[in-house]
């Protein structure tokens, strides 16, 4: 076998090629729609205004409950109760919760067009007694080959280059727009469900209420304890004792008269 030998093709293309694409984008949006159904009740005309004056300080030192800036708030599962010292007022609300999901689609479409001129080199091998069946039209050949195929690879990188660059100029554009119809459809998909959610709520009401109203009177039992104890004191009382079970609050003590 005589030493290999080796020519080299160079090959240049002039490229035209126009393209077009579609920029797709999806976005899904999901939460929770609530209906709620409510009921107020005024504490004047059944609680005495020291005791409404010491329940304020008994729920301002409660963990259970959070004091915002008008009223004192206990949340528990399927509801809420409030308390609002300013009008004396309580309310109960009962909330019915479902998860909702909705999507939102859209689409840019890009056209551009590549131009302009490539070139490659490509090299093809034989051998002086034609060993393997070479030969310098065989090694021509085989240049010329590996030349296109260096050509198509770099013009299908210069599309794929344009192709990219374009899509990142829209695709945020896309998303955003994805993003607001999925935020439309979301919006509306739960007022959709909201008068069903409000029905059920309305049907859960008098359950919430006998919850709301049990951590309530927890609350005003102790607002009642510190005013009979502190008017026992003030009058002197001797032997107080206080004492609570099953509900109930009990208060002796001792006064002379």
């Amino acid at each position: 076998m005589c030493n290999p030998r080796r020519i080299r093709v160079t090959a240049t293309r002039e490229l035209a090629v126009a393209w077009e694409q579609e920029i797709r984008r999806r976005v899904v949006r999901s939460g929770r729609a609530t209906g709620s159904a409510r009921v107020c009740e005024s504490l004047r005309g059944s609680v005495g205004a020291p005791t409404l004056a010491a329940l304020a300080g008994v729920l301002a030192r409660s963990p259970d409950w959070e004091e915002t800036e008008d009223a004192f708030r206990l949340s528990f599962d399927g509801g809420q109760v409030a308390y609002r010292p300013a009008e004396a007022e309580l309310e109960i609300v009962a909330t019915v919760s479902a998860d909702v999901e909705a999507a939102g689609e859209a689409a840019e479409t890009v056209r551009g067009r590549v131009t302009g001129r490539i070139e490659a080199e490509g090299t093809g091998m034989y051998y002086d007694d034609r060993w393997g069946g070479t030969s310098p039209e065989s090694a021509r050949r085989e240049a010329h080959l590996a030349a296109e195929a260096q050509l198509d690879g770099q013009a299908e990188e210069r599309v794929r280059a344009a192709r990219d660059a374009a899509e990142a100029g829209v695709a945020g554009q896309a998303q955003e727009a994805a993003a607001a119809r999925a935020d439309e459809a979301f919006t509306a998909a739960a007022r959709a469900r909201e008068p069903e959610l409000e029905q059920r709520a309305a049907a859960r009401l008098a359950a919430a209420g006998v919850i709301a109203r049990n951590h309530f009177h927890r609350a005003l039992a102790d607002a009642y304890r510190e005013v009979l104890l502190a008017f026992a004191r003030s009058r002197g009382a001797e032997s107080v004792r206080c004492s609570e079970a099953d509900g109930v609050l009990e208060i002796d003590f001792e006064l002379q008269i």
